[in-house]
């Protein structure tokens, strides 16, 4: 890519730093089976409707935990940016399962972690000379989302029943779009402040053997692997320090 630029922006590189923190929400997700057919292992889920009359699944979201990224990048002319940023994003599932034939509420609930290595580049708008400039940015790359596992709630069945499943991990394209301000502190340090979409791919459980608490007993049936998409909107706030 750096072929393609003027050799008069090649010329007047500048190197950068960049540290910051995203603040926002995951996207609504549902948590469905891998293959809702599956019968070698069982799928948990199933290919019928739910209580509700959605498909069978857990309804809800990874939650809005901060996440934390470094970036390392060049600036190239007055306008244009190319970084390569690593983040890290906790997850969080707080869902609510469908299954038919139990009573009361169906909380579920797992942690995680998402990794992300992202190439990416900005174009800033407007004059250098300026105080505050916008930008747009754009970038791709990979996502390893780790999922630790996720607790099946049954209070209406029992105070102790649950169904717990081990956890999993996916690697994803992923990519990110957004739009935001720089603000010189000084010619050598700004604060970027901008809005972003980010498409993470899925976080996923393995099949595995799940353990089934009941007032009648414990035991354990292996089960398919899940999945669930992970897309979120955020603020991220950093600060770039330009040689």
């Amino acid at each position: 890519m750096l072929l393609l630029l003027a050799p008069s922006a090649i010329a007047a590189a500048h190197p950068f730093l960049r540290g910051g923190v995203s603040l926002g929400r995951t996207d609504d997700t549902v948590v469905l089976d891998r293959d809702c057919a599956s019968t070698a292992p069982p799928a948990l889920f199933g290919c019928v409707d739910g209580l509700d009359g959605r498909p069978l699944g857990a309804y809800g979201d990874f939650g809005s935990d901060a996440g934390l990224e470094m970036a390392a990048g060049v600036e190239l002319g007055d306008s244009m940016r190319l970084e390569l940023a690593v983040a890290r994003q906790p997850l969080s599932l707080d869902a609510d399962a469908n299954f038919v034939g139990v009573e009361g509420e169906q909380p579920v609930n797992g942690d995680g972690t998402s990794w992300t290595a992202i190439a990416g580049g900005a174009v800033d708008l407007g004059p250098r000379a300026w105080r505050v400039r916008p930008f747009l940015s754009a970038g791709a790359g990979i996502a390893r989302n780790d999922w630790d596992g996720v607790v099946y709630s049954f209070p209406g069945i029992g105070a102790d029943a649950v169904t717990s499943l081990s956890g999993g991990r996916a690697t994803n394209f992923a990519w990110n779009a957004g739009a935001g301000a720089a603000i010189a502190i000084s010619p050598s340090l700004l604060l970027d402040l901008a809005l972003r979409y980010s498409d993470l791919g899925e976080v996923r459980t393995d099949a595995a053997l799940a353990t089934i608490v009941r007032p009648r007993g414990t035991f354990e049936i292996e089960i398919d692997g899940t999945r669930a998409s992970l897309r979120k909107r955020e603020v991220v706030v950093s600060l770039r320090w330009r040689k």
